[in-house]
């Protein structure tokens, strides 16, 4: 038994009847023209060649399909291609001609009561060939064409599957040392200043409240997005006071609809003090604002001074700006363009509008 899984059975009964409903349809046309070339006292030989032409081809169908069913289950294409090759060819062929002879041979008996002589048999078979050869070179030609187009749409599948895992991890965590400095200052403030300590505690709170609640969202209206980031932005002016200063100018009437990937801010400006020299006399700042486009809804432009870490100076690879290019180049065709000058390092996130 070729077939043993139930999925397997499944295929064959609904391979079955199909080829069910195709034979007895030719099986009716044939009946159905040979009382017509009766009627019309059509010489036999024409009725006997329909009926052998169709028994061909029905014989050809089954047959053929059977030996891939077989080659299948013994000869797995992604084993040994070339072994499968040649052996479904070859297997293909002389069936071919057996049936073609056999069923010729069959015919001129019954009519003529003289078997096929040799050069008959010899025409038969070169017509044969020429006719099995091409077929056969279409089949495996379309059948490599689909076995190419599903593995190129499954590497394409586990391509995105693999950048959405990536993305998920992305989106689900803030940086660890972000939680631990600001555990820290928490500690700090419950002494010194118990009022403060309380607001610092509800807006660490907010932070997280907002990565639970939009973990799974792929989109994130800016103006939410900009909400979280006031009070991210609070967390960080705890910690450094006036040596980072961050100005956002985004309008409170934005629609909902425009949006951009959830933690892009915190990660552009977590990106912007990971690699930036901080302090009182060369404070950090950091720009946030919307800027108009003639195409498109717009970009939202993160700019900030550029005062690098000595050993930041050559990094060219920085992971913040890669997970955002990422995201961006899974969601959508829009580019994050990033300048950098001696004076302003500049990210423009494209606007992405949902519908």
């Amino acid at each position: 038994m070729i077939y043993s899984s139930d999925e397997s059975k499944i295929k064959r009964k609904n391979y079955s009847r199909p080829l069910v409903a195709l034979l007895s349809f030719l099986i009716l046309v044939t009946l159905a023209f040979s009382y017509r070339a009766y009627q019309a006292n059509v010489e036999l030989f024409y009725v006997v060649a329909l009926i052998w032409i169709i028994s061909v081809i029905v014989l050809l169908w089954f047959g053929n399909k059977f030996i891939l069913q077989v080659l299948d289950a013994r000869v797995p294409w992604a084993q040994n291609t070339n072994k499968r090759f040649f052996l479904q060819f070859f297997l293909s062929a002389v069936y071919s001609l057996l049936c073609i002879n056999s069923t010729y041979y069959f015919f001129k008996f019954q009519i003529t009561q003289t078997p096929p002589d040799l050069s008959q048999v010899f025409v038969l078979n070169i017509y044969g060939l020429l006719f099995i050869i091409p077929v056969l070179s279409i089949s495996f030609g379309i059948y490599f064409m689909n076995q190419w187009k599903m593995a190129h749409q499954q590497s394409d599948k586990l391509k995105q599957e693999n950048l959405r895992t990536q993305l998920e991890s992305i989106k689900m965590q803030l940086d660890p040392h972000f939680l631990f400095n600001n555990l820290n200052v928490l500690s700090a403030l419950i002494e010194r200043e118990p009022k403060t300590a309380q607001d610092f505690l509800d807006r660490f709170a907010d932070v997280y409240r907002y990565v639970l609640q939009y973990k799974n969202e792929e989109l994130i209206p800016l103006n939410v997005e900009a909400e979280f980031i006031q009070a991210y932005i609070y967390l960080l002016s705890q910690r450094f006071g006036e040596q980072l200063q961050v100005s956002i100018s985004i309008p409170p009437d934005l629609r909902d609809t425009i949006c951009i990937p959830p933690l892009s801010l915190q990660l552009l400006i977590e990106n912007a003090i990971k690699h930036n020299k901080i302090s009182e006399v060369n404070p950090l700042c950091i720009d946030i604002y919307i800027e108009e486009e003639t195409k498109g809804i717009g970009s939202l432009i993160v700019r900030n001074t550029f005062q690098p870490k000595p050993q930041q100076e050559s990094s060219l690879k920085q992971t913040g700006l890669e997970n955002i290019r990422k995201r961006y180049r899974y969601l959508s065709d829009s580019e994050v363009i990033i300048t950098n000058d001696e004076t302003y390092f500049t990210v423009r996130l494209p606007l992405l509008e949902l519908f």
